[in-house]
């Protein structure tokens, strides 16, 4: 799901709600945001860069129409809108709708990351990794995962582990597990297995994760 940061009128907040139930499989909302695609078209054509905004992600992630997406993300990014810059980026970094062109997304999502939009710090540090110091990427990473963007944690614990600030690493993963993220259990456990208990316990605290430590400094000592 696209996610949305920038202030939204009635119409777009009204249509971003639809919108996030009609992903999750709610026919009715659906049916509901069809309804009010003209007004919020309308809106967007006025200069509602929110309502530009949600109507790009209708028409990406529920009608599968990225060029005509990328037409209304252009509008609200060359606006100013933040999200419409590093929404408008990830069509171009990933060419979907649009040419490839990984020079203007790495600018947009700079862009608005310098704007203080958390997702376009996450894309960011993706486009930057392995072609940037670690240091800097993990910056972003950290400073996105801060901001609560939980796809960035599994990616920063990888980062911290490669770079050898184990606990840190731990916190991450165990934030990640607890967002529901299983894919990272075996490079926690892998990880927590050259810590200490201290130290596990430890991330387990900064991470808010106290059970989950316990069971991971459980798991681990099998293997010590």
């Amino acid at each position: 799901m696209t996610e949305m940061t920038d202030h939204l009128s009635d119409v777009a907040a009204t249509a971003l709600s639809l919108l996030q139930s009609a992903h999750n499989g709610d026919a009715a909302a659906a049916d509901r945001l069809g309804e009010l695609v003209p007004s919020l078209t309308a809106a967007a054509e006025s200069g509602d860069t929110g309502a530009q905004n949600v109507l790009g992600g209708i028409l990406l992630e529920h009608a599968g129409n990225p060029s005509d997406a990328a037409f209304w993300f252009g509008k609200a990014a060359v606006a100013g809108s933040p999200v419409g810059k590093r929404s408008l980026g990830h069509l171009l970094a990933d060419g979907l709708g649009v040419p490839q062109d990984l020079a203007e997304a790495e600018r947009l999502f700079q862009e608005a990351a310098d704007d203080g939009d958390a997702h376009a710090r996450f894309n960011l540090a993706r486009l930057w990794w392995g072609k940037r110091d670690p240091q800097t990427v993990a910056g972003l990473l950290r400073s996105a995962a801060e901001s609560g963007v939980e796809e960035a944690y599994g990616p920063l614990g990888d980062l911290l582990t490669a770079i050898g600030d184990g606990v840190e690493a731990l916190t991450w993963y165990f934030k990640s597990i607890h967002a529901g993220d299983a894919d990272v259990l075996h490079d926690a456990i892998t990880l927590a297995r050259d810590l200490t208990d201290e130290d596990i316990h430890h991330a387990g605290d900064m991470a808010g994760c106290a059970a989950e430590a316990e069971a991971m400094v459980k798991t681990v000592r099998k293997y010590r």
